[in-house]
């Protein structure tokens, strides 16, 4: 095995022992039809496959992929179109949406044809836990009778979603969460402020840590733990009319506010267990001991179901000025009660 192949999966985080095995089906021999990328969402399973794609089609076996041959140059187009005769590319249409028996249909159509630049065709579907039954069942025909020369790689993040007969028919390549320290360091080189936090928050998924720096998420947590700090209120409904994050607040600002919420209860619950190394906000250790001093445990749990139950209101698309002043009330009569 060539040393000069791996150094191009580089910028992708941890997942050695991943890499080195698909660098070894980079030789040629008895290569399997099908290989499954499971594990956390937002850890890089989707960039390896799309890496070891270009790889393997690339028509330059001494230095691939060169980035130069045609199908090399072709791949980084079918990423987003089908430009490249040999590599499909399977996703989501949007966000959160299933993948329909149409998109496999169509992939399915492709198998008539013999691959055209290089020895194999190379499919990646993306989110394959997403399937309907009737895409899951459509591929699983693919996966029975497999076309000559064609690799599937199926990403997911919940292995269980997949038919277990899907899952009989591929090999299982896991993928665990990257350590925070690689994580927090991909941030610095990124230059995103506050790493370890957002690394952590994350739970080491460089992906969900860089949405969460975009989408401000540390803001979020300041207003969630002003909050917590806030409790108990004097006026309860003075306070909500006085909250600007309240009107403003649209489906992702109420679903981020109400994740803050719940990380904050975790932690404050862990610090009162000893277990601080282990706490998400790790730049406000004195608030957090602070609020572990004065809530029962008891308290707490309820204060993070209150939060947990407001986010699957609003994801469920609840109004969500609606479903935090009702956090806010509940919280409150809950810090109120009797110690």
């Amino acid at each position: 095995m060539s040393e000069e192949r791996m150094p191009m999966w580089d910028d992708i985080l941890g997942h050695e022992q991943n890499k080195e095995f698909l660098a070894r089906l980079l030789q040629p021999g008895n290569r399997p039809h099908a290989l499954l990328f499971y594990g956390p969402e937002g850890i890089g399973k989707k960039q390896l496959a799309l890496r070891f794609a270009k790889t393997f089609l690339c028509q330059k076996p001494d230095e691939h992929p060169c980035g130069r041959c045609e199908s090399c140059r072709l791949i980084n187009l079918a990423e987003h179109s089908f430009a490249h005769p040999d590599f499909i590319l399977v996703e989501q249409e949007a966000p959160g949406k299933d993948l329909k028996i149409e998109q496999i249909k169509e992939m399915s159509r492709q198998a008539a044809f013999a691959p055209a630049l290089s020895s194999h065709k190379v499919c990646v579907i993306d989110a394959a836990d997403r399937m309907t039954v009737e895409a899951a069942n459509s591929l699983l025909k693919l996966l029975e009778e497999p076309p000559p020369n064609w690799m599937f790689i199926l990403v997911a993040s919940r292995l269980e979603r997949l038919l277990p007969t899907i899952l009989s028919r591929v090999i299982q390549l896991r993928f665990d969460q990257i350590p925070l320290a690689l994580t927090k360091e991909a941030l610095n080189r990124l230059g995103l402020e506050r790493p370890e936090l957002l690394a952590r928050l994350a739970g080491g998924s460089l992906g969900a840590a860089v949405n969460l720096a975009a989408a401000d998420a540390v803001s979020y947590r300041d207003q969630a733990l002003e909050f917590l700090e806030a409790l108990p209120l004097a006026q309860p409904m003075r306070y909500v009319a006085s909250q600007p994050w309240l009107e403003s607040y649209d489906k992702q600002g109420g679903l981020l506010f109400t994740e803050m919420l719940l990380f904050l209860a975790r932690d404050v619950l862990l610090w009162q267990n000893g277990l601080e190394e282990q706490i998400y906000n790790c730049d406000c250790t004195d608030r957090l001991r602070r609020l572990a001093a004065s809530w029962p445990a008891s308290h707490l749990k309820q204060a993070a179901d209150i939060a947990q139950q407001a986010y699957q209101a609003i994801e469920s698309n609840a109004g969500a000025k609606l479903v935090l002043e009702t956090v806010v009330l509940k919280t409150d009569i809950l810090r109120k009660e009797e110690r």
